[in-house]
């Protein structure tokens, strides 16, 4: 009990504390907290966000000096993959002891395309010819470089032309040259498979250069000679220093043996370090660079064994230089070819430190500062708020009273001053609506019921239209089916008469399909319409359309052309009847605004590999008169027709909405081009599956009923119908097979009949 009473009490002061009170100490409050934390946090997490950042930043820096260093040296794989193929294929060989314009031109075009390749050659095994073009690393100009018999096996170097021939000798050496004794030719026929060779200076240029060589044996493994392509060590040097670190931070990479092969801050060259033995590259240990030397020094002692650093592994490591930490990661970089590097980064922690703590203490700053001026802005605002507030809570109490003439004016922030306009519009709009409420709901509520009433009649008069007319249609159809069926059973028919039933019997049946398609068609609104696929013959469809539409084409003096592609299935399964009157209607479109010329349908499937979901395409194409382009957006709009359409007096602008909606359900979609006095152009694809063979005569053979078993006693049968035609057809049907047959018109006739007869079957 007392614990509730404290409750309640705390409760109720609470409730008594001012708003201005709530909108100010919980900002004061907040601040003072934040405040507290930011100091305390800045200070704990500073050197963990340094080591975080330090670690992202070497990781991101070894990563893009490894992927600069697969991507430059993997032109080299593939020119020495592309020179192998292309030698295995005979475009060019060995022979070069005499000048070759297609070797020439071959090597040329093949460096034209590779930025940072030094050089492409080959050396033969059988005399030591050597066949190179290389690029001029000061100027990027192109030479060619040949030692055979022509030159007396020296090296002599041509100038090239715009066509990669060779001109003018523009240096010659004295030295005999004979690729076979060369360290680059030994050590790719040692190895007996493509290889880094060990890195050289150049000779005439302050660089290195790294070779790819690769021998190449004949089909009795006979060695033919050895082809290569090198790359300019400079280029990695020059990627490296442009490389962003931080203002102190190094990076550089070094070999199994320990020699530095490039670094953020070039330390040698060729033309300056004469002191070097043979110009060799130096040791990371005894570096000029003061940096590299230490981070040497403290690798050495930290691994003992180099091996034990993994491919596209990373350690992350730390050593004190100067009284400085630095942090350090190196990562070994290996390919199958021969290539151990080692790739280093070094960054002084000072470089992060410095900033972060910069940082910390502006932060500090800005939080008492803000502090403050919350605390004042708070106390400030909670006056500013609370008074318009005080005054809308009065005015709304007067409005819970009925007093709704209740008006507010303030005139302060846009916000409050448009809560006042809004709260006088809801006090107005009250009073008006408590007047006219009553008025309102009964006029809403007749104004409902006409409309309701109007829908159920229009509705009631759309579904009886569309009952009355099927069965109006069909009622002859039948009859037409029905005596063309006769027909076909008769066996004294001429071929050519039995083939026009067929047709009459395929197309009436036809027309029976779309006529109980109609109710369909009222569905497509309603969003009702549905797919109806069927395995069926796609070739007789289009043989029995040709057939349809092939009188009417020649009566106007024009020709229809059906074609299809070889790769099109016969036997699909989709809904044939839709595919059908898509077709009929887009063909009976060009026949009617076609007056001369052809029209061609066409049919290719675009799936070139065999499977069991078929994408066909349609294009059904005429000389006629065309459609203007403002036309085409509304073409496929319900009741719109185009101008020419409106001139032929013929059509309801349906065809082709219709058509449009069952092309999508079958999961394509139709388009046109046109363009005026020179025709159109219909295009649709739907989707189908792959259909299983049937049986594909000109008309389905149902087996024909010949007469009654012997022995049977008369089966009397009465036909009702109100149409006389159709009781003529029963009567045609069943009298030839043993049936006794009567007929009536109606009910009346049809019970009298049966009272006095007692029919079998009615």
């Amino acid at each position: 009990m007392k614990s509730s009473h404290l409750h309640n009490l705390f409760s109720n002061f609470l409730k008594k504390i001012p708003l201005r009170i709530i909108f100010t100490v919980p900002f004061m409050i907040e601040i003072f907290i934040i405040v507290g934390l930011v100091g305390f946090f800045s200070y704990k997490n500073g050197k963990e966000a340094v080591n975080d950042v330090a670690t992202q930043l070497r990781e991101k820096i070894t990563l893009e000096i490894k992927t600069y260093i697969e991507k430059e040296l993997s032109n080299l794989i593939l020119i020495n993959k592309l020179n192998a193929d292309a030698i295995k294929r005979n475009e060019f060989n060995f022979d070069i002891k005499d000048k070759n314009p297609q070797m020439d031109y071959y090597l040329w075009q093949m460096i034209k395309n590779f930025n940072h390749v030094g050089w492409i050659f080959l050396g033969s095994q059988a005399g030591g010819e050597t066949l190179a073009v290389w690029k001029n690393p000061s100027n990027g100009e192109l030479s060619f470089s040949v030692v055979n018999a022509s030159t007396n096996y020296l090296t002599f170097n041509y100038a090239i032309n715009s066509q990669g021939q060779r001109t003018k000798i523009i240096k010659k050496f004295t030295n005999p040259y004979d690729a076979r004794k060369r360290s680059w030719y030994i050590q790719a026929v040692k190895a007996g498979k493509p290889i880094w060779a060990e890195i050289y200076p150049g000779i005439d240029y302050d660089t290195y250069f790294l070779d790819l060589v690769q021998p190449i044996y004949d089909d009795n493994d006979k060695l033919l000679g050895v082809i290569g392509s090198d790359y300019q060590l400079d280029d990695v040097q020059s990627f490296l220093s442009n490389l962003k670190i931080t203002p102190n931070g190094q990076t550089f990479i070094f070999d199994r043996k320990g020699l530095l092969i490039a670094s953020s801050k070039k330390e040698y060259s060729l033309n300056t370090n004469k002191g070097l033995k043979k110009r060799d590259r130096p040791a990371i240990s005894k570096s000029s660079n003061p940096l590299i030397q230490a981070t040497a020094k403290y690798l050495q002692e930290h691994f003992r064994d180099f091996n034990q650093i993994k491919n596209n592994q990373s350690y992350q490591l730390e050593f004190n230089y100067k009284n400085e930490q630095q942090l350090l990661q190196i990562s070994r970089y290996q390919d199958e070819f021969g290539i151990d590097w080692f790739i280093v980064t070094v960054v002084p922690e000072s470089d992060f430190m410095k900033q972060i703590d910069a940082n910390t203490r502006q932060t500090i700053l800005l939080c008492f500062a803000a502090f403050i001026l919350v605390t004042i802005i708070g106390i400030m605002t909670a006056n500013w708020v609370t008074k318009p507030i005080l005054l809308l809570n009065d005015a709304a109490k007067n409005i819970a009273q009925m007093n709704l003439e209740q008006r507010v004016e303030i005139n302060q922030t846009y916000e409050l001053e448009e809560l006042a306009n809004s709260f006088n519009n809801m006090a107005h709009q009250l009073q008006e609506l408590f007047e006219n409420l009553e008025e309102k709901v009964a006029q809403r509520t007749e104004e409902l019921v006409i409309a309701k009433e109007k829908a159920e009649v229009a509705n009631q008069a759309k579904s009886l239209f569309i009952a009355n007319m099927s069965h109006e249609l069909r009622s002859p159809l039948n009859a037409v089916l029905g005596f063309s069926q006769l027909m076909l059973r008769a066996n004294n028919l001429p071929p050519d008469q039995y083939e026009n039933v067929g047709i009459i019997y395929r197309s009436g049946e036809y027309l029976l399909t779309l006529i109980n398609n109609v109710l369909d068609l009222s569905k497509i609104e309603a969003g009702k319409t549905t797919l109806n696929p069927s395995n069926f013959d796609l070739y007789r469809l289009l043989n029995d359309l040709e057939d349809m539409l092939h009188l009417r084409a020649n009566n106007q003096g024009l020709n229809l052309i059906f074609q299809r592609s070889e790769n099109v299935p016969r036997y699909i399964w989709t809904d044939s009847v839709k595919l059908r009157q898509v077709l009929i209607n887009l063909i009976s479109n060009c026949l009617k605004f076609t007056q001369s010329g052809e029209i061609r349908l066409t049919v290719d499937n675009s799936n070139e590999e065999t499977t069991d979901i078929l994408t066909l395409n349609f294009q059904v194409r005429d000389t006629g008169v065309g459609i203007a382009t403002a036309e085409i957006s509304k073409l496929f709009t319900a009741f719109s027709q185009t101008q020419s359409g409106k001139e032929s007096q013929e059509g309801t602008g349906l065809g082709l909405a219709i058509s449009r909606k069952f092309v999508q359900l079958m999961g394509g979609d139709i388009s046109v081009e046109s363009e005026l006095g020179k025709g159109t152009t219909f295009k649709f694809y739907i989707q189908a599956k792959l259909g299983q063979k049937i049986n594909s005569n000109t008309l389905e053979k149902h087996p024909q009923i010949l007469g009654l078993a012997p022995g049977q006693p008369t089966y009397k049968i009465l036909a009702v119908d109100d149409k006389p035609i159709n009781r003529q057809l029963l009567i045609k049907l069943l009298v030839p097979l043993g049936f006794e047959m009567k007929e009536a018109s109606n009910g009346q006739e049809a019970i009298t009949i049966w009272d006095e007869w007692e029919p079998h079957l009615i």
